[in-house]
C-alpha cells in the first residue's frame, strides 16, 4: 500500500470585495519567484456559473453523454466535467493529478477549507467586525489576516505590509504538512 498525500495548501478567503484576488495573485507570484510550482483554484460564488454555454459544440458533447470534454486552443486548455466535484480532497486530488505542483493556492473556498487543520489560511477582511467572526470559525494554521482598508491597523495592510504575510508563508512552507489522502494500492 502507498500512502498518498497532496502538496501543502493555502486557502485565501473573505467576503466579497475584501481583496482575495489581489492577495492570491501576489502569493502566487511570490511562490513562482521562489521556484515553486503552483496549482491554483478559484471558487465562483454564482451557483449557475459555467464555462460552457448551451448550443456550443462542447455543450452538445456533454449533453450527448460525455463524462467530460476538453476545450483546447493555441493558448489554453480547459476540462469540463459533466458533474461537479463536491468534496475538497477529491477536488484537490483531481487538480494535482492534472497539474503537478508543490503548492496549491485556493481562493474563495472558505466553507471547504476553514476548519481543515491541514490547510493554511489567509483571511481577507473589510472591517474590524469581521475579525472575531472569522477567528471563531477558522481552525489553525492562520498565516495572516489582511486588508485593503488602510484605516485598519490591527492586521496586515495591503500593499504596504504585504511582506509580513509572504514571510509567514515562507516560514510555514519549511515544515508545512501535506494533505493526507489515505492509502491506495
Amino acid at each position: 500500500m502507498l500512502t498518498v498525500s497532496l502538496p501543502p495548501t493555502i486557502s485565501i478567503f473573505g467576503y466579497k470585495d475584501s481583496g482575495k484576488t489581489t492577495v492570491t495573485t501576489r502569493i502566487i507570484e511570490h511562490l513562482v519567484e521562489k521556484g515553486r510550482h503552483v496549482l491554483s483554484a478559484k471558487h465562483v460564488g454564482e451557483p449557475t456559473f459555467s464555462l460552457d454555454s448551451p448550443g456550443t459544440d462542447s455543450h452538445r458533447h456533454l449533453e450527448a453523454g460525455a463524462e467530460a470534454t476538453f476545450l483546447h486552443s493555441e493558448t489554453s486548455t480547459a476540462l469540463l466535467l459533466r458533474t461537479p466535484i463536491t468534496q475538497l480532497r477529491e477536488f484537490l486530488s483531481f487538480g494535482a493529478k492534472v497539474v503537478p505542483a508543490d503548492v496549491i493556492v485556493l481562493e474563495g473556498f472558505r466553507f471547504w477549507t476553514q476548519k481543515d487543520p491541514h490547510i493554511a489560511k489567509v483571511i481577507c477582511i473589510r472591517t474590524l467586525d469581521e475579525i472575531p467572526e472569522f477567528q471563531a470559525e477558522t481552525a489553525s494554521p492562520i498565516l495572516g489576516q489582511c486588508t485593503l482598508n488602510q484605516d485598519i491597523d490591527s492586521v496586515i495592510r495591503i500593499p504596504d505590509e504585504f511582506s509580513f504575510l509572504l514571510e509567514a508563508i515562507d516560514k510555514w512552507l519549511l515544515s508545512a504538512p501535506t494533505i493526507p489522502m489515505g492509502d491506495q494500492e
